[in-house]
């Protein structure tokens, strides 16, 4: 017997969510406080790197396992939406490169014993690169770097096509989605303004939206900037190890890139500042002279859902499910997370050869 479902957020999550339970019948209202072709969500000014080895130094147990199980689940899940739409979402499956300067030999150090702490040092994991490793896997990388490390098993996704495929065929499959909505809580009741919203159950996925619901949530700010230099032919996304920041540049097609670093405690979403944008381009011509004539495309702002330990959350606490706290990881935790809801929101929500008992005994890399 189908349901009646409201899910607060057109998000990933959000969106994931509308569209698994809409294709197996349910009616799904989304409610999306931003207006069409004007996305507010973290997910859209993500870099969408499914990345666990690469953040393993920086992330506790539970986030690394998570994103080992998503590595696993994504192109299940982009099958499934392909068999929805005709439409195969980019994801690009050819690992991440980390490298360092000489100065900042230290960082690759550091970097080499962490893995080795949590024994994944190795060629299917995480694999010492000599300068003509990486003159073979990045050409466009040769002499700028002699050491590094090749990280396999990692990908990444074009999120921008994928979060418009999931909202279409969601709504294809029967969802209303609701623009320049924002739904907030009073008590036991869910209201868009004065209007109370009535349901079987409620998915809330806002995010930073979220703020006055759950205790202890706030935004990190993001930046990133778009850049363009089809002279410069990366495959895979490459990570600069550095003393004060991480740098990820991301290989978009068509010669464009995507560039970030910053994770700035402050909820502020004002534009990219001059210190911010002077440190990225700096960093960018670190990794590759050749881009020091790329043309700026765009720099973008947003903030991400953080928790006090910063590990995300689900309360299925009475018929509202919370799902908050992805923070920076949101494509590395959304699969894993959206199989961890997969008792609560029953048979059909995901295929069964992706659901487990509910416990965490398959989250092992």
């Amino acid at each position: 017997m189908s349901a009646d479902i409201i899910v607060i957020g057109g998000g990933l999550l959000g969106s994931l969510i509308a569209w698994r339970l809409s294709r197996r019948g349910d009616r799904v209202r989304v409610y999306e406080q931003g207006q069409p072709g004007m996305p507010v969500s973290a997910a859209y000014t993500a870099a969408a790197m499914v990345a666990p080895f690469s953040e393993r130094p920086l992330c506790g147990n539970r986030v690394f396992s998570y994103g080992c199980r998503s590595l696993d689940l994504w192109p299940q899940l982009l099958d499934d939406l392909q068999y929805d739409t005709g439409i195969r979402i980019p994801y690009n499956t050819m690992g991440s490169l980390l490298v360092a300067h000489p100065s900042d030999q230290a960082e690759l150090t550091q970097f080499e014993a962490e893995m080795r702490r949590h024994g994944l040092l190795g060629a299917d994991s995480a694999r010492r690169l000599s300068d003509a490793d990486i003159q073979t896997l990045e050409p466009d990388l040769a002499g700028h770097f002699s050491q590094g490390f090749w990280l396999p098993r990692e990908a990444q996704i074009d999120n921008r096509q994928l979060l418009q495929v999931l909202r279409s065929a969601a709504i294809e499959a029967g969802a209303d989605w609701f623009y320049d909505s924002p739904v907030h809580r009073h008590g036991d009741a869910w209201l868009l303004g004065d209007t109370s919203l009535s349901s079987d159950r409620v998915i809330d996925t806002r995010g930073t939206g979220a703020r006055r619901s759950v205790p202890g949530l706030r935004g990190v700010r993001g930046e990133t900037v778009w850049v363009e230099c089809p002279e410069v032919r990366l495959q895979r996304p490459v990570r600069l190890l550095h003393p004060r920041y991480h740098l990820y540049l991301v290989p978009r097609g068509e010669g464009k890139y995507q560039l970030g670093a910053t994770e700035i405690e402050s909820e502020d979403r004002s534009p990219v500042s001059v210190r911010s944008a002077m440190e990225m381009l700096s960093a960018l011509w670190a990794i590759a002279p050749q881009m020091a004539e790329a043309r700026i495309l765009s720099l973008e702002t947003n903030l991400r859902p953080a928790l006090p330990d910063h590990l995300p959350m689900i309360d299925t606490t009475g018929d509202t499910i919370t799902v908050n706290g992805l923070f920076r990881h949101g494509y590395l935790l959304a699969p894993a997370l959206l199989e961890k809801l997969a008792p609560q929101l029953g048979d059909g929500f995901m295929p069964d050869n992706m659901i487990t008992d509910g416990r965490d005994a398959w989250m092992v890399c």
